[in-house]
Protein backbone atom coordinates (compact mmCIF):
# COMPACT_ATOMS: atom_id res chain seq x y z
CA UNK A 1 0.00 0.00 0.00
CA UNK A 2 1.12 3.49 -0.85
CA UNK A 3 1.12 5.90 1.71
CA UNK A 4 0.84 9.65 1.55
CA UNK A 5 1.22 12.02 4.30
CA UNK A 6 -0.36 15.10 2.31
CA UNK A 7 -3.11 15.34 0.28
CA UNK A 8 -4.58 18.65 -1.53
CA UNK A 9 -7.61 18.15 -3.66
CA UNK A 10 -7.94 21.54 -6.01
CA UNK A 11 -10.18 22.13 -9.15
CA UNK A 12 -8.37 25.13 -9.75
CA UNK A 13 -5.43 26.36 -11.68
CA UNK A 14 -2.46 24.03 -10.73
CA UNK A 15 0.20 26.84 -11.06
CA UNK A 16 -1.43 28.61 -8.00
CA UNK A 17 1.32 30.27 -5.31
CA UNK A 18 -0.96 27.91 -3.03
CA UNK A 19 0.15 24.42 -4.22
CA UNK A 20 3.80 26.04 -4.48
CA UNK A 21 4.11 26.73 -1.06
CA UNK A 22 2.84 23.49 0.19
CA UNK A 23 4.64 21.62 -1.67
CA UNK A 24 7.65 23.10 -0.36
CA UNK A 25 6.49 22.40 3.12
CA UNK A 26 5.72 19.25 2.45
CA UNK A 27 9.45 18.56 1.44
CA UNK A 28 11.18 20.42 4.45
CA UNK A 29 9.33 17.96 6.44
CA UNK A 30 10.05 15.44 4.27
CA UNK A 31 6.19 14.60 3.99
CA UNK A 32 5.37 12.45 0.84
CA UNK A 33 2.71 14.43 -0.96
CA UNK A 34 -0.23 14.32 -3.95
CA UNK A 35 -2.31 16.80 -5.95
CA UNK A 36 -5.73 15.65 -6.45
CA UNK A 37 -7.37 17.77 -9.44
CA UNK A 38 -9.66 16.28 -12.36
CA UNK A 39 -7.36 14.75 -14.10
CA UNK A 40 -6.68 12.01 -11.29
CA UNK A 41 -9.38 12.32 -8.45
CA UNK A 42 -11.47 9.38 -10.27
CA UNK A 43 -8.15 6.91 -9.99
CA UNK A 44 -7.19 7.94 -6.60
CA UNK A 45 -11.49 7.12 -5.39
CA UNK A 46 -10.46 3.90 -7.00
CA UNK A 47 -7.39 3.31 -5.41
CA UNK A 48 -8.65 4.54 -2.15
CA UNK A 49 -11.48 2.40 -2.00
CA UNK A 50 -9.85 -0.85 -3.13
CA UNK A 51 -6.88 0.00 0.00
CA UNK A 52 -4.02 0.34 -2.51
CA UNK A 53 -3.16 3.73 -1.20
CA UNK A 54 -3.96 5.31 2.07
CA UNK A 55 -4.03 8.97 2.78
CA UNK A 56 -3.21 10.45 6.01
CA UNK A 57 -4.32 13.87 5.60
CA UNK A 58 -6.43 15.46 3.50
CA UNK A 59 -7.48 19.54 2.72
CA UNK A 60 -10.06 19.76 0.55
CA UNK A 61 -10.53 22.98 -1.26
CA UNK A 62 -12.88 21.59 -4.30
CA UNK A 63 -15.87 19.58 -2.70
CA UNK A 64 -19.84 20.73 -3.48
CA UNK A 65 -21.76 18.65 -1.25
CA UNK A 66 -24.55 19.49 -3.32
CA UNK A 67 -24.25 18.14 -6.63
CA UNK A 68 -25.22 14.80 -6.98
CA UNK A 69 -22.09 12.54 -7.86
CA UNK A 70 -19.58 15.07 -7.50
CA UNK A 71 -16.05 13.28 -7.57
CA UNK A 72 -14.36 15.64 -4.85
CA UNK A 73 -17.15 15.03 -2.24
CA UNK A 74 -16.55 11.28 -2.61
CA UNK A 75 -13.08 11.80 -2.52
CA UNK A 76 -13.35 13.59 0.87
CA UNK A 77 -16.00 10.17 2.48
CA UNK A 78 -13.15 7.30 0.59
CA UNK A 79 -10.53 8.94 2.38
CA UNK A 80 -12.15 9.13 6.09
CA UNK A 81 -13.80 5.51 5.54
CA UNK A 82 -10.02 4.96 5.39
CA UNK A 83 -9.44 6.28 8.25
CA UNK A 84 -7.51 9.70 6.99
CA UNK A 85 -8.07 13.01 8.51
CA UNK A 86 -9.85 15.28 6.16
CA UNK A 87 -9.93 18.69 6.77
CA UNK A 88 -12.40 19.43 7.21
CA UNK A 89 -14.84 16.50 7.97
CA UNK A 90 -16.77 15.90 5.27
CA UNK A 91 -20.09 15.58 7.78
CA UNK A 92 -19.39 18.77 9.56
CA UNK A 93 -18.45 20.60 6.05
CA UNK A 94 -22.09 19.60 4.58
CA UNK A 95 -23.58 20.37 7.47
CA UNK A 96 -21.96 24.08 8.19
CA UNK A 97 -21.83 24.71 4.20
CA UNK A 98 -26.08 24.95 4.08
CA UNK A 99 -26.66 28.76 5.68
CA UNK A 100 -30.23 27.49 6.54
CA UNK A 101 -28.38 25.04 9.31
CA UNK A 102 -26.26 27.18 10.48
CA UNK A 103 -28.16 30.56 10.47
CA UNK A 104 -30.64 28.83 13.67
CA UNK A 105 -27.45 27.09 14.99
CA UNK A 106 -25.70 30.93 15.50
CA UNK A 107 -29.27 32.54 16.67
CA UNK A 108 -29.31 29.57 19.58
CA UNK A 109 -25.50 30.87 20.47
CA UNK A 110 -26.93 34.57 20.30
CA UNK A 111 -23.76 35.15 17.82
CA UNK A 112 -25.64 38.47 16.17
CA UNK A 113 -26.95 37.87 12.85
CA UNK A 114 -28.65 39.76 10.08
CA UNK A 115 -32.66 39.13 10.16
CA UNK A 116 -33.59 36.83 8.11
CA UNK A 117 -36.59 34.73 6.46
CA UNK A 118 -35.45 31.31 5.49
CA UNK A 119 -38.06 29.97 2.41
CA UNK A 120 -38.19 26.13 1.81
CA UNK A 121 -37.50 24.72 -1.35
CA UNK A 122 -41.12 23.31 -0.74
CA UNK A 123 -42.82 26.91 -0.92
CA UNK A 124 -44.92 27.37 -3.43
CA UNK A 125 -43.53 30.16 -6.64
CA UNK A 126 -46.06 32.63 -5.42
CA UNK A 127 -44.60 32.51 -1.80
CA UNK A 128 -44.99 36.35 -0.31
CA UNK A 129 -43.57 38.25 2.77
CA UNK A 130 -45.83 39.21 5.17
CA UNK A 131 -45.91 43.14 5.81
CA UNK A 132 -44.15 42.79 8.96
CA UNK A 133 -41.23 40.50 7.53
CA UNK A 134 -40.85 43.05 4.94
CA UNK A 135 -40.27 45.83 7.51
CA UNK A 136 -37.86 43.78 9.57
CA UNK A 137 -35.78 43.19 6.02
CA UNK A 138 -36.11 46.91 4.99
CA UNK A 139 -35.35 47.43 1.61
CA UNK A 140 -33.15 46.67 -0.20
CA UNK A 141 -32.63 43.00 1.14
CA UNK A 142 -30.76 40.65 -0.07
CA UNK A 143 -31.38 37.15 -1.76
CA UNK A 144 -28.67 33.94 -1.16
CA UNK A 145 -28.82 30.08 -1.73
CA UNK A 146 -28.37 28.38 1.84
CA UNK A 147 -26.18 26.12 -0.21
CA UNK A 148 -24.72 28.78 -2.49
CA UNK A 149 -21.21 29.66 -2.67
CA UNK A 150 -18.80 32.67 -4.21
CA UNK A 151 -21.87 34.40 -4.70
CA UNK A 152 -23.29 32.46 -7.10
CA UNK A 153 -27.12 33.17 -7.25
CA UNK A 154 -27.42 35.79 -4.98
CA UNK A 155 -29.20 39.16 -5.48
CA UNK A 156 -28.09 42.13 -3.69
CA UNK A 157 -30.67 44.35 -3.97
CA UNK A 158 -34.20 42.34 -3.96
CA UNK A 159 -37.58 44.39 -2.79
CA UNK A 160 -39.43 41.79 -2.24
CA UNK A 161 -42.07 41.46 -4.95
CA UNK A 162 -43.70 37.51 -5.36
CA UNK A 163 -41.77 37.57 -9.20
CA UNK A 164 -38.40 38.74 -7.79
CA UNK A 165 -38.31 36.17 -5.36
CA UNK A 166 -39.37 33.11 -7.28
CA UNK A 167 -37.29 34.22 -9.90
CA UNK A 168 -34.18 34.38 -7.85
CA UNK A 169 -35.21 30.89 -6.24
CA UNK A 170 -35.72 29.53 -9.93
CA UNK A 171 -31.00 29.69 -9.51
CA UNK A 172 -31.52 26.58 -7.74
CA UNK A 173 -35.49 25.29 -6.77
CA UNK A 174 -34.28 22.43 -5.14
CA UNK A 175 -32.23 24.38 -2.45
CA UNK A 176 -33.95 26.84 0.20
CA UNK A 177 -33.18 30.20 0.00
CA UNK A 178 -32.44 32.85 2.50
CA UNK A 179 -34.45 36.16 2.72
CA UNK A 180 -31.66 38.89 4.40
CA UNK A 181 -31.48 42.16 5.95
CA UNK A 182 -28.45 44.12 4.24
CA UNK A 183 -26.33 45.29 6.34
CA UNK A 184 -24.34 48.62 5.55
CA UNK A 185 -20.77 48.51 7.47
CA UNK A 186 -19.23 51.13 9.87
CA UNK A 187 -16.25 53.27 8.08
CA UNK A 188 -13.15 52.50 9.94
CA UNK A 189 -10.26 55.25 9.12
CA UNK A 190 -10.02 54.60 5.33
CA UNK A 191 -11.68 51.27 5.38
CA UNK A 192 -15.50 49.66 5.38
CA UNK A 193 -15.75 47.55 8.50
CA UNK A 194 -16.21 44.29 6.68
CA UNK A 195 -14.37 41.92 7.21
CA UNK A 196 -12.83 37.81 6.45
CA UNK A 197 -11.60 35.86 8.99
CA UNK A 198 -9.65 32.71 8.79
CA UNK A 199 -10.27 30.21 11.20
CA UNK A 200 -7.24 27.50 11.11
CA UNK A 201 -7.19 25.31 13.60
CA UNK A 202 -7.39 27.42 16.03
CA UNK A 203 -5.13 30.18 15.14
CA UNK A 204 -7.60 33.46 13.81
CA UNK A 205 -6.56 35.80 10.94
CA UNK A 206 -8.11 38.41 10.37
CA UNK A 207 -8.59 40.39 7.14
CA UNK A 208 -9.93 43.07 5.84
CA UNK A 209 -12.09 42.97 2.56
CA UNK A 210 -13.71 45.40 0.29
CA UNK A 211 -17.37 44.39 -0.57
CA UNK A 212 -17.10 46.06 -4.08
CA UNK A 213 -13.25 44.88 -5.46
CA UNK A 214 -12.94 41.69 -3.42
CA UNK A 215 -9.74 43.29 -1.71
CA UNK A 216 -7.93 41.99 1.35
CA UNK A 217 -5.32 43.64 3.82
CA UNK A 218 -4.49 41.94 6.51
CA UNK A 219 -5.45 43.66 9.86
CA UNK A 220 -2.77 45.14 12.12
CA UNK A 221 -2.29 45.15 16.09
CA UNK A 222 -2.78 48.92 15.81
CA UNK A 223 -6.15 48.43 14.23
CA UNK A 224 -7.08 45.60 16.19
CA UNK A 225 -6.62 48.30 19.28
CA UNK A 226 -7.45 51.23 17.85
CA UNK A 227 -10.88 49.90 16.46
CA UNK A 228 -11.85 47.52 19.37
CA UNK A 229 -11.96 44.72 16.69
CA UNK A 230 -11.62 41.95 19.47
CA UNK A 231 -15.19 40.41 18.66
CA UNK A 232 -14.41 39.29 15.28
CA UNK A 233 -12.10 36.47 17.40
CA UNK A 234 -14.72 36.05 19.61
CA UNK A 235 -17.65 35.72 17.13
CA UNK A 236 -15.49 32.91 14.92
CA UNK A 237 -13.98 31.11 17.81
CA UNK A 238 -17.57 30.42 18.57
CA UNK A 239 -18.70 29.67 15.25
CA UNK A 240 -15.71 27.04 14.96
CA UNK A 241 -17.13 25.61 18.34
CA UNK A 242 -20.76 24.99 17.13
CA UNK A 243 -19.80 23.95 13.79
CA UNK A 244 -16.85 21.33 14.52
CA UNK A 245 -14.91 22.46 11.65
CA UNK A 246 -11.32 23.29 11.63
CA UNK A 247 -10.57 25.75 8.88
CA UNK A 248 -12.97 27.69 6.86
CA UNK A 249 -13.68 31.92 7.07
CA UNK A 250 -16.08 33.93 7.91
CA UNK A 251 -17.68 37.10 6.81
CA UNK A 252 -17.89 39.80 9.44
CA UNK A 253 -19.13 43.25 9.33
CA UNK A 254 -19.15 46.01 12.01
CA UNK A 255 -22.09 48.03 12.01
CA UNK A 256 -24.47 50.53 13.43
CA UNK A 257 -27.64 49.89 15.30
CA UNK A 258 -30.55 51.96 15.54
CA UNK A 259 -29.48 53.13 19.07
CA UNK A 260 -26.31 54.34 17.52
CA UNK A 261 -24.28 51.58 19.05
CA UNK A 262 -21.14 49.99 16.86
CA UNK A 263 -22.00 46.23 16.79
CA UNK A 264 -20.13 43.31 14.54
CA UNK A 265 -22.74 40.90 12.46
CA UNK A 266 -22.07 37.51 11.25
CA UNK A 267 -23.02 37.94 7.19
CA UNK A 268 -21.34 34.86 5.53
CA UNK A 269 -21.05 32.44 8.05
CA UNK A 270 -19.21 29.42 7.01
CA UNK A 271 -17.09 29.35 4.14
CA UNK A 272 -15.66 26.03 4.29
CA UNK A 273 -13.23 26.24 1.38
CA UNK A 274 -11.81 29.49 2.07
CA UNK A 275 -10.31 31.65 -1.05
CA UNK A 276 -6.73 30.70 -1.42
CA UNK A 277 -5.93 32.06 -4.75
CA UNK A 278 -3.63 35.41 -4.52
CA UNK A 279 -3.80 37.48 -7.62
CA UNK A 280 -3.92 41.15 -8.15
CA UNK A 281 -6.00 42.55 -11.17
CA UNK A 282 -7.06 45.67 -12.48
CA UNK A 283 -10.76 46.51 -12.98
CA UNK A 284 -12.20 49.92 -14.32
CA UNK A 285 -9.32 52.12 -13.22
CA UNK A 286 -8.95 50.25 -9.63
CA UNK A 287 -7.48 47.02 -8.90
CA UNK A 288 -9.43 43.89 -7.19
CA UNK A 289 -7.34 41.42 -5.59
CA UNK A 290 -7.79 38.36 -3.61
CA UNK A 291 -6.54 36.90 -0.45
CA UNK A 292 -3.04 38.79 0.97
CA UNK A 293 0.01 36.86 0.36
CA UNK A 294 1.51 36.58 3.44
CA UNK A 295 -1.33 35.60 4.65
CA UNK A 296 -1.81 32.64 2.40
CA UNK A 297 1.60 31.18 2.60
CA UNK A 298 0.94 31.45 6.29
CA UNK A 299 -2.05 29.23 6.16
CA UNK A 300 0.16 26.64 3.51
CA UNK A 301 2.72 27.02 6.50
CA UNK A 302 0.38 25.98 8.82
CA UNK A 303 -2.01 22.93 7.70
CA UNK A 304 1.51 21.25 6.49
CA UNK A 305 2.72 21.87 10.00
CA UNK A 306 -1.12 20.34 11.73
CA UNK A 307 -0.27 17.41 9.39
CA UNK A 308 3.30 17.05 10.22
CA UNK A 309 2.31 16.88 13.79
CA UNK A 310 -0.06 14.55 13.40
CA UNK A 311 1.94 12.22 11.37
CA UNK A 312 4.26 11.68 14.10
CA UNK A 313 1.36 11.88 16.93
CA UNK A 314 1.75 15.41 18.35
CA UNK A 315 -0.39 17.84 19.68
CA UNK A 316 -2.08 19.86 17.56
CA UNK A 317 -2.45 22.47 20.29
CA UNK A 318 -6.33 23.58 21.68
CA UNK A 319 -5.41 27.28 22.57
CA UNK A 320 -6.37 30.55 20.28
CA UNK A 321 -4.37 32.48 18.75
CA UNK A 322 -4.56 36.10 16.73
CA UNK A 323 -2.00 35.86 13.68
CA UNK A 324 -1.64 40.11 12.93
CA UNK A 325 0.23 41.77 10.14
CA UNK A 326 3.59 42.29 11.04
CA UNK A 327 3.72 45.70 12.42
CA UNK A 328 5.41 48.89 10.32
CA UNK A 329 7.38 50.94 12.49
CA UNK A 330 5.09 54.15 13.21
CA UNK A 331 3.20 50.46 14.64
CA UNK A 332 5.79 49.99 17.66
CA UNK A 333 4.36 51.87 20.28
CA UNK A 334 1.52 49.13 20.61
Amino acid sequence: MKKYDFALAWDGNNTEKFIKWIKRECAARTLNFILIDESNVSRVIKNLEKGKIKINFLLDTAADYYIPKDPFTRLCYAAKDAEGFVACDPDDARQASNKAVTHYDLLDAHIPVPYTVVVRNWEPDNFKLSKEELKKLGRPFIIKPASGFGQKGVVKDATGSIVEIAKARHFNRGDNFLLQEKIEPYSLGENQGWFRVYFLFGEIIPCWWNTETGWYKHVTLREMYNYRLLPLARIISEIARITDMDFFSSEIAMTINQNKEKKFVAIDYVNDQPELCVRSEKFNGGFVGGPVSDVVEHIAEKVVEIAWRMSRGLPTGINRSIWLNKARTEDESI
